[in-house]
């Protein structure tokens, strides 16, 4: 705390006291407030320097010179600075009013032994200067200088103010001192004082000293502390939350490439729901289905390249008129959803041969020879294209059979912190070997075990490289399907389909339900996306 002294004052004090056994009887007169014509006064402001700050408001006091012993060797040295008619502490009433000192900084020994001597008695403030006709500012308080025995410990140890001024005011301040130190007979302009006030053969005329100390507010330094802490704290997070958000946004560019080049599929390990834009699966070929059985005696069917089946005579489809326009040809050898070029047309027909999809796996209806149109997707599976076009744009991306990934090359959905946490999480599962079970953990409070159940059902089934093969029994789907009607063109799908397409996508991880996210936590996330 930084403590300065703006101003010192000396005025004149007539001191009347009969009789100096008797304090309570003195009598204490201002006299250059009345007349300042007649008697010292002086104001001294700036170019002070404060040595130490030690009780600094009580900086006020009546001016004399510690007195020192008469064989001290600092006596012969300060002889030349200091008149021998200079107030000493028995030319003061002996009452207890507030001394302050003055003495020459000749060296520092001398200069402790004075402030030794001021110690006794009820000082408030010590003056010091060094002898020279100098009105420049003293030396810093931090200077070599104002060195005792080469140490700074003497200011923590006084109790008092202790302050230097230029040497040509502490002078004239000393000689003012050597001639106010007797009688109201003896002083500078003794006559009219007398003149004035009458006073008595045994009264006094000292010289007050009054000084006007500030002291910063120490409010003020604790709110300046308090600024700089909440500053550090504020640079600190600022950059700890700059730093995690710049690796959680490498993280999202990384897990957006793999996604792009088909590495991550990010609904097939249970990561983040998708659906596929309209434009796409629009773009997907459109044909009319036809499956005409081999005309053979043999009583074993066939066995086509692709999971291919026998049938009962009872599943076996007739063979319908043709719509006009469309042309009749030979069955495909190639077996299970073997298409040629696929057309424009939909109603026009194309050598499709699919004894292994004779249903749509969504609705569970028959597809109708040479009379359904269907729609074959990137897998090769095929579907009616009023369930397999709500199902792709609004259940879910993946094929509603082998879980293949039915987005367009190269797009990717927005990727955000949770997703890359996520695909981390199942990540780190799938390298520690953790793909069967989640036993021993609590799936609503641990992610990893949570997503245990993702990596279960969706990671390690649906990576596989190639379709799983769709077995049909031979006899219990007639009977199951006997009551069901044929979907017509353009018919939307019923409330009992869109059931089963929600089934066939299953739950979302994203939309499982779990522990909700408090508020606190979602301004954590934000500012600290890493944890």
């Amino acid at each position: 705390m930084s403590t300065t002294v703006d101003e010192i004052r000396n005025v004149v004090l007539l001191l009347s006291n009969p009789s100096w056994a008797r304090p309570a009887a003195t009598t204490v007169i201002n006299i250059t407030a009345f007349s300042s014509e007649i008697t010292y006064s002086t104001r001294t402001r700036g170019n002070i320097t404060v040595l130490s700050s030690r009780n600094a408001p009580s900086a006020n006091g009546l001016l004399y010179v510690p007195d020192l012993p008469a064989t001290d060797p600092c006596v012969k040295q300060s002889a030349p600075f200091l008149p021998d008619s200079v107030v000493r502490r028995s030319n003061l009433p002996p009452t207890n009013y507030n001394l302050v000192a003055i003495a020459p900084w000749i060296s520092s020994t001398c200069s402790k032994k004075y402030m030794d001597a001021a110690s006794s008695a009820p000082i408030r403030a010590l003056i010091f200067y060094r002898p020279s006709n100098s009105s420049a500012t003293p030396p810093a308080a931090t200077s070599a200088v104002w060195d005792i025995n080469g140490s700074t410990r003497w200011r923590a140890q006084a109790s008092y103010l202790v302050f230097a001024v230029p040497g040509l005011v502490g002078q004239d301040m000393m000689r003012q001192l050597s001639l106010y130190s007797g009688n109201v007979t003896e002083v500078p302009f003794a006559q009219n004082i007398s003149k004035i006030y009458s006073p008595g053969a045994n009264d006094y005329v000292r010289i007050w000293t009054d000084m006007d100390v500030s002291t910063p507010s120490t409010l003020f330094g604790i709110w300046v502390y308090f600024l700089i802490v909440v500053a550090v704290l504020v640079f600190i997070i600022s950059a700890t939350s700059l730093t995690m958000h710049l690796a959680q946004a490498g993280r999202r560019m990384s897990l957006r490439r793999r996604v792009i080049s088909g590495e991550v599929n990010l609904e097939g390990m249970g990561i983040k729901k998708l659906t596929v834009p309209m434009l796409a699966i629009q773009r997907f070929p459109l044909y009319t289905y036809r499956y005409e059985p081999p005309r053979t005696s043999s009583p074993i069917s066939p066995k086509f390249s692709r999971g291919s089946h026998s049938h009962d005579d009872e599943e076996t489809q007739h063979d319908q008129a043709l719509p006009e326009g469309s042309r009749q040809e030979p069955a495909s050898p190639r077996g299970a959803m073997a298409s040629e070029t696929p057309l424009a047309n939909p109603v026009v027909s194309s050598s499709i041969a699919t004894d292994s999809q004779p249903l749509c796996a969504i609705c569970l209806q028959r597809f109708q020879n040479r009379i359904t149109v269907i729609r074959e997707i990137g897998c090769g599976h095929i579907f009616h294209p009023e369930c397999i076009d709500e199902f792709l744009s609004e259940v879910s991306s993946l094929c509603p059979i082998c879980k293949a990934n039915m987005l367009p090359k190269g797009y990717c959905p927005k990727i955000t912190n949770e997703t890359v946490r996520r695909e981390l999480a199942i990540r780190r599962l799938r390298h520690s070997g953790r793909s069967g079970s989640d036993a021993g953990c609590n799936t609503r409070k641990d992610l990893m075990c949570g997503l245990g159940s993702a990596v279960k059902n969706r990671v390690f089934g649906s990576n596989a490289t190639q379709a799983p093969t769709i077995k049909t029994k031979t006899s219990k789907p007639k009977r199951v399907l006997k009551d069901v009607q044929p979907m017509r063109s353009g018919q939307a799908p019923d409330s009992v389909t869109r059931e089963r397409m929600r089934a066939l996508a299953g739950s979302p991880l994203e939309d499982r339900p779990g522990t909700p996210i408090t508020r606190w936590k979602r301004i954590k996330n934000r500012i600290f996306p890493g944890y």
